[in-house]
């Protein structure tokens, strides 16, 4: 009797998690994607000053990660190495950034285009691919985006960082996954920025 109680416990608890009778034929997945966000400034001969700040993930990002791995089609382009969210884009423009904007194409997917501002494309801020470092092991997990930008010919003053698919602005294919504002720094010839974007997964 006891075995029969067990045993009945157990399915019960299986459908009430799973919604099916049979808890052996039905498995619960779940992934929780997040996106966080830090900057680490260094004057010239100068020691790094961080900071971490709250950043936004975009509806539209996230839905086309999630197309691009149930049916492939994103809409935009396929993922490739060329067309993947190992990008990042800065932005001088002080704007705010909210997760239903439509930061997608030629316009719209520059970084801050969306929120009224601009992207920067020269002076050594163009967007470029970070080294990425991939997930391993167990959930929970995390897999990075870090570049480090050098002002290259005058004072620059960047306020903004986008995690984007293309390795050019205006590209009609760019789509933005994330986007964060910080404080406003002026960068001077030489002085440095690293961004990195670390990609949380949870999964069981």
């Amino acid at each position: 009797m006891a075995t029969g109680l067990v045993i009945t416990s157990f399915i019960l608890g299986g459908y009430v998690a799973t919604g099916n009778w049979n808890p052996w034929g039905n498995r619960h997945y779940y992934q929780v994607l997040n996106a966080n966000f830090q900057e680490c400034y260094t004057p010239e001969g100068g020691t790094a000053q961080c900071q971490s700040t709250h950043n936004t993930l975009f509806n539209v990002g996230a839905q086309y990660a999630e197309k691009a791995v149930v049916d492939g089609s994103t809409g935009f382009c396929g993922v490739a190495a060329a067309c993947s969210f190992n990008f990042v884009a800065m932005s001088g423009s002080a704007v705010t950034f909210a997760a239903a904007d439509t930061v997608t194409g030629a316009s719209n997917g520059n970084c801050a285009a969306a929120e009224g501002g601009s992207e920067l494309t020269n002076n050594g801020f163009a967007r470029a691919a970070g080294v990425v470092t991939d997930i391993t092991g167990a959930s929970p997990q995390s897999s990075k985006v870090v570049i480090t930008f050098t002002d290259a010919t005058a004072a620059t003053t960047v306020q903004d960082s986008c995690l984007v698919n293309q390795s050019a602005a205006s590209n009609a294919n760019n789509v933005i996954l994330a986007a964060a504002s910080f404080t406003a720094i002026t960068l001077q010839v030489g002085d440095t920025i690293q961004i990195t974007w670390t990609i949380t997964w949870t999964w069981s």
